[in-house]
């Protein structure tokens, strides 16, 4: 019976982690909107992804130097996914005991968020599009907000 149990619940975990929940994709009109409503300024960044062949389109929304919120559509979904996977490596560098930790994978996305080291980390995919952060914690509501407008969270 005890391993019954155990079968069950790493079933439910391993299951768990995936799902066919869909999130709809935000668009850079979208982006605008919601960062806009929390006062950071929105941009184009196209600058910043020139020697890149996989970019389709890149904006930014800043503040006060202390917050940048990305949002770059790729070429494929496969590319996006790539960036997410290198997101989440890069992040973990930050990693420590006790943080806190969401990997999510559903029906057209992959969201990862990580609260370590006094930092919060956000990399999030719908189909081509990527929406990334990285800050201070102290800017972590704005950031939830914004992510919030753009129903991520």
């Amino acid at each position: 019976m005890k391993k019954i149990i155990i079968l069950l619940f790493a079933i439910l975990l391993i299951t768990g982690c995936s799902s066919n929940k869909e999130l709809n994709e935000f668009t850079t009109n979208n982006f605008y909107d919601a960062a806009t409503k929390y006062d950071l300024e929105v941009t184009s960044n196209v600058e910043n992804y020139l020697d890149i062949e996989k970019y389709a389109d890149a904006h930014i929304a800043k503040k006060d130097n202390k917050i940048n919120i990305e949002l770059v559509k790729y070429t494929s979904e496969e590319n996006a996914e790539e960036i997410v996977k290198s997101h989440i490596r890069s992040f973990n560098m930050l990693k420590s005991t006790g943080a806190s930790e969401i990997n999510e994978t559903g029906k057209n996305y992959h969201k990862y968020v990580l609260v370590s080291n006094n930092y919060y980390m956000v990399s999030i995919r719908i189909n081509e599009s990527v929406l990334f952060c990285k800050t201070k914690i102290d800017n972590k509501e704005t950031v939830e907000n914004v992510l919030k407008e753009l129903d991520l969270l």
